[in-house]
């Protein structure tokens, strides 16, 4: 008699994963498009250098911390866990006000960064829901099982 194994229905949120792939390619955007904008900027206003050296600063704040948050959110995602999820929404509040940040209090806004922020901050957004939606699922499953 053979023996059959029953496996578990995927948990994983494709929606997520579908928003988290898209938004790692249109960060790398995001962050090209504002390290030139602040290239731009600097040669052609006036800005102080510790403005300056504070905002690129930001910037790459910026990338560390999305390039942690994109790659924590893939794994709780596609390894079911709970815990990197918690880390991944948390990652996503300074996110979200990175975003803020770019679209309203640089010292030169352009309105390409208020865009591509808006863009961002659409992103923080529909993947903070989507992550809740499926950290719920995977609490829950983990108490039936």
């Amino acid at each position: 008699m053979a023996l059959v194994r029953q496996y578990a229905a995927p948990r994983s949120s494709v929606p997520l994963q579908i928003l988290l792939f898209y938004n790692y390619y249109y960060f790398i955007l995001f962050f090209a498009v504002e390290i030139l904008a602040l290239i731009w900027k600097a040669t052609v206003l006036p800005f102080s250098s510790p403005t300056l050296a504070s905002e690129v600063s930001l910037v790459i704040l910026y990338g560390l911390c999305e390039a942690l948050r994109q790659f924590i959110g893939n794994k709780g995602n596609l390894t079911e866990q709970p815990f990197p999820m918690i880390v991944f929404l948390l990652l996503t509040l300074p996110m979200a006000m990175a975003y803020v940040f770019t679209m309203l209090f640089q010292t030169y806004v352009l309105h390409l960064d208020a865009i591509l922020s808006y863009i961002g901050l659409g992103f923080c957004g529909f993947e903070f829901f989507l992550a809740i939606v499926a950290l719920i699922q995977f609490s829950r499953s983990d108490i039936t099982s």
